[in-house]
């Protein structure tokens, strides 16, 4: 009976240690999901859209037919006046076409540009919705550009968020400062 008694106890604290473990482990990692970027940000807000992003940025007054927000870095200029860092936030009615041939007329659009090369394609999440992305190169005056397209659809209408930098700035310089925008988009 002490040795069943004896077994019982050890079965007992063995589990009880996992699952305390696991506990710990869990709870380890939400707290690291949770932590605040370490960029100080503003907050776009305005045309259906709000998102974060840095406060070094400074929005910009760029107009178009369907561009809904336009931010910059201010302090990444190149030498012919272009800016070195920006996003750009566009919407269209989806008329009923799918998404993927949005996404598949932009990618040819853009291999129209000198230079132009895909360096990778996924699919994301933004504001709970499937987003297709691609990142590519291009040449404008023998200067590299770097651009991360993402485009997803809601409410009816498809989004496209284009990031781009400038050489000397490249994507991987401004990943940061893009996931702010990406990781915090909501359509209101």
């Amino acid at each position: 009976m002490k040795k069943y008694l004896f077994a019982i106890i050890l079965i007992f604290a063995v589990i009880l240690s996992v699952v305390i473990t696991f506990e710990y482990v869990i709870n380890a990692n939400q707290t690291t999901n949770q932590t605040s970027p370490s960029v100080p940000t503003k907050t776009y807000s305005a045309n259906g859209v709000s998102f974060n992003y840095s406060a070094d940025w400074e929005e910009g007054n760029k107009t178009g037919q369907y561009l809904l927000a336009y931010v910059k870095d201010p302090n990444l200029n190149s030498s012919d006046g272009k800016p070195g860092t920006v996003v750009e936030v566009m919407k269209r009615t989806s008329n009923g076409v799918p998404l993927k041939r949005f996404y598949d007329d932009v990618k040819g659009e853009a291999s129209n540009v000198p230079g132009y090369g895909v360096m990778s394609e996924t699919t994301t999440t933004i504001d709970n919705v499937t987003a297709y992305e691609f990142t590519a190169r291009a040449m404008d005056s023998n200067i590299e550009e770097q651009f991360d397209i993402l485009l997803f659809e809601k409410k009816g209408f498809v989004y496209m968020l284009t990031c781009g930098t400038r050489a000397p700035t490249y994507l991987s310089d401004e990943e940061e400062n893009f996931d702010i925008i990406i990781k915090s988009f909501k359509i209101q």
